[in-house]
């Protein structure tokens, strides 16, 4: 799905009332070169990460591990996304 949104001039992106039904009203800005992604913001981020530190034993492991698993799969993200949106645009 591809919608237009417009910058107003306080620099306020207007969404549609689907997209924040969809996916609420705070989202992670991934600034990436000559464009940008919104990811949105679960509701409560720190039962999300509980959630997905039970999901991948984090606690097994040691802090650069866990980082460099999260900047991986951040960047399998990014990419996925990319890819579904030249996928939509052509």
């Amino acid at each position: 799905m591809i919608e237009e949104a417009r910058m107003d001039e306080k620099g306020r992106i207007n969404l549609g009332k689907e997209a924040r039904e969809r996916y609420g009203g705070s989202f992670f800005i991934v600034k990436l070169s000559g464009e940008i992604l919104l990811i949105p913001k679960p509701k409560d981020p720190v039962a999300e990460m509980k959630k997905w530190g039970k999901e991948l034993e984090i606690d097994k492991m040691m802090p650069r591990d866990i980082r460099r698993m999260a900047e991986e799969e951040a960047n399998k993200e990014v990419e996925e996304r990319i890819r579904r949106r030249h996928k939509e645009d052509q």
